[in-house]
């Protein structure tokens, strides 16, 4: 018998990478919005600067609520395919 879990798995393993993506979305995100908001303060200008801040911020939160989930994923079909594996010993 051939006991196979990539199905889980890989969507766990899918799941990460989106969201390290994001991640690195709302990093940029926030770092490019901070760049304005300093060259505006140079120059007396208005900007949205703050709310793209608050934005990258949650989208960052998020991202780390997305990959701990993804992590829980990877680790029930870690201990599914350990226990099939015990259960075929």
């Amino acid at each position: 018998m051939q006991i196979t879990n990539s199905g889980a798995l890989n969507y766990g393993q899918m799941g990460l990478q989106r969201s390290q993506n994001n991640l690195d979305q709302a990093s940029a995100q926030v770092a490019s919005a901070s760049t304005q908001l300093a060259s505006v303060n140079n120059t007396n200008g208005t900007t949205n600067a703050g709310a793209e801040i608050r934005d990258g911020l949650v989208n960052a939160n998020i991202s780390e609520l997305n990959a701990k989930a993804n992590a829980k994923v990877i680790g029930a079909a870690d201990d599914m395919l350990g226990t099939l594996i015990d259960i075929k010993v």
